[in-house]
């Protein structure tokens, strides 16, 4: 039993030291991929569409390496997923929880991608921008950009 405990620790320590600036570039860019890719789905589709994204978000990380404290997440997620239908609110602040989450697994669990260790902190990045956006109420870009060009 000490010995997993020390290989959890030790394994954590080098998953937090493999974070890097392109770990950060990365997640910025996913960030703004997806932003971009959502904002050309119309309403309400690109309201429900998240909501399912969210609703699923709540699985990745069952058998992450947590135990029983990846379930809480799946039943949050859900119903923040349901509200989200309704109220973009809802579904930025799922991306809120599951960025709480994604920095559990970068220090205790396992990474969200297996292969790639600095996964959890990546996703902890780009979580809270897609966040952010919901937040708005997820506007197009495109056309946003596209009054302020106008103007």
């Amino acid at each position: 039993m000490f010995y997993n405990i020390f290989a959890e620790s030790y394994r954590s320590n080098i998953m937090a030291n493999e974070f890097s600036a392109m770990t950060a570039v990365g997640a910025v860019v996913i960030a703004g991929i997806y932003i971009s890719i959502f904002s050309l789905v119309k309403e309400p589709q690109r309201q429900k569409i998240n909501a399912l994204i969210i609703a699923g978000a709540g699985a990745v990380y069952w058998s992450g390496g947590l135990g029983f404290y990846e379930f809480p997440l799946g039943v949050i997620m859900i119903y923040l997923a349901y509200k989200g239908l309704d109220n973009y609110k809802y579904l930025a602040l799922g991306w809120m929880v599951h960025t709480c989450y994604d920095v559990l697994h970068h220090f205790y669990g396992n990474p969200i991608v297996p292969m790639e260790s600095s996964s959890s902190a990546g996703c902890a990045i780009c979580d809270p921008i897609l966040a952010l956006w919901l937040f708005y109420g997820a506007p197009n870009v495109f056309q946003v950009f596209y009054r302020k060009q106008a103007v």
